[in-house]
């Protein structure tokens, strides 16, 4: 595609200078990604400045340079809002993929990746073939890899919608996280469907408050066509408030409040769950082995999306009888002393609430006169906010605590754990082993029969990440290097 063509299809204004037209090979943000032919966006990130590396990248071939500051070479063209415009560009490059299959963004602090897993197995299972990005990995037909960003960056995001529309395939199903969306990396994308789960304190390292923090996601819902389909949490205080401004077609879920899809008769155990939904005026029976209350509003909010693509309840029931648990979302492995370990990503403070008070709720049902034995510890360098928060519910509403070590990246993993000390109001509950294998160790050893070992915090991660050097660490296998200690 030549440059002159990309130009006249962009909508943003900036001051051009002379620049020789030519065929485009390629766009990119990372000097070491340039090759000849290729436009280059000088992006100042949040932990680099693009505008360093411009020498480099017309060293290695760039034709034509976008910066938002000035340079001392004719081929660097000045603009404002380079992110907007390293977007536009790249849906133009790419042919606008996201026009030519159905999009659906999740958002929300927790529960997306559930919920867009579940998604997409409604869709398969109705004869859909559906693309994922998400925080696990990015699924894009015959390509499947690991994820480096929940939501990648424009460039990324618009190459691998590409490659699913070439796989003609008919929806992608992406998390759409809230930095994504004020860091411009899905503008300009025609999303078909947007769903909020729930909104609690993360991220206010990045969006400083909690109503920068909501802002963010509602940028989501408010660029949804009149055509569009946008669906909300309505027992979340925010889940009205998100959808306020959009003008697209609304849908609520609840267990509490009244909405278009209702759950009630709620059975929670270890084995699953089950409840009946009201929609329509009729009542029907769902039954899943996913555990936790929790997990009830993800499969509402999945549910909730599907049934504008016209796949029916019964449809639906057997996804759901058939659909597994989600890599680190309440993974249980049965120990030999009849107790139960739990492999859960929970890391946010109401993620960690919500997945003990399901622990506790399981329990009760069961009967085991069982205990919740909560292992966690918080990652470094991000919202320290939530630190004592989460010391707060883990040590009020667990029977014993392990405060241990997360990812603490930069930080002193100690300085941490004291951060998490100074919300810990109770006594005698709870002991601090910063050796994340020695803590999940103790909680195995200290388990008995009907017991849950809640071990949160990374989920599907198989890395521990201390001083910027990942070192392989698996929460499910250290579960079964110490399972013979359960005794």
């Amino acid at each position: 595609m030549k440059f002159s063509e990309i130009l006249k299809k962009i909508k943003l204004n900036y001051i051009l200078t002379e620049i020789e037209d030519f065929n485009v090979q390629g766009l990119a943000y990372d000097s070491r990604k340039v090759k000849p032919g290729y436009i280059f966006f000088a992006i100042k990130g949040l932990k680099d400045n693009g505008n360093k590396y411009t020498n480099d990248a017309i060293k290695n071939g760039a034709k034509v340079i976008f910066s938002e500051e000035d340079t001392n070479t004719d081929l660097t063209v000045k603009v404002d809002k380079i992110r907007k415009l390293m977007a536009s560009m790249s849906g133009v490059y790419y042919d606008d993929p996201s026009a030519k299959l159905k999009l659906i963004g999740v958002t929300g602090t927790n529960g997306k990746t559930t919920t867009m897993y579940l998604i997409r197995s409604f869709l398969k299972d109705a004869g859909y073939s559906a693309g994922l990005i998400g925080t696990i990995d990015y699924q894009t037909g015959n390509m499947k890899m690991d994820s480096t960003l929940t939501t990648p960056d424009s460039i990324e995001m618009n190459m691998m919608l590409g490659e699913m529309v070439n796989s003609k395939m008919d929806f992608c199903v992406m998390e759409v996280s809230s930095i994504a969306l004020v860091m411009d990396r899905v503008y300009g994308l025609n999303f078909d469907s947007a769903i909020f789960t729930n909104l609690t304190s993360e991220h206010l390292d990045f969006h400083n408050d909690m109503n920068n923090y909501f802002e963010a996601k509602k940028i989501l819902f408010d660029r949804l066509k009149c055509t569009g389909h946008a669906i909300a949490n309505n027992d979340d205080e925010y889940g009205k408030k998100i959808l306020k401004d959009t003008v697209a077609k609304k849908f609520f879920y609840s267990m509490k409040k009244d909405s278009d899809l209702k759950a009630f008769n709620e059975k929670l155990t270890l084995s699953g769950l089950e409840f009946d939904v009201m929609y329509k005026g009729k009542n029907y029976k769902l039954t899943s082995s996913l555990s936790g209350r929790f997990n009830i509003y993800n499969i509402l909010a999945s549910v909730s999306a599907v049934l504008n693509y016209d796949i029916d309840m019964n449809s639906i029931q057997k996804t759901l009888l058939n659909f597994s648990e989600v890599s680190g979302r309440f993974n249980k492995v049965k120990l030999p002393n009849g107790a139960i370990a739990v492999i859960d990503y929970s890391h946010t403070s109401d993620s960690l609430k919500n997945a003990i008070e399901s622990s506790r709720e399981i329990l009760n049902e069961e009967k085991t006169k069982g205990r919740v034995i909560t292992i966690f510890g918080c990652g470094g360098n991000k919202d320290r906010t939530k630190r004592p928060v989460m010391g707060d519910y883990a040590t009020k509403l667990s029977d014993h605590s392990i405060i241990t070590s997360d990812n603490p990246r930069f930080e002193d993993p100690m300085e941490i754990i004291n951060e998490i000390l100074t919300g810990v109001k109770t006594k005698n509950n709870f002991e601090v082993i910063g050796n994340r294998e020695e803590a999940i160790r103790r909680g195995i050893e200290i388990s008995r029969f009907g017991d849950i070992v809640l071990i949160c915090g990374k989920g599907h991660e198989t890395y521990q990440e201390i001083n910027g050097i990942k070192n392989h660490f698996d929460d499910k296998e250290m579960v079964n290097k110490y399972s013979s200690l359960a005794k």
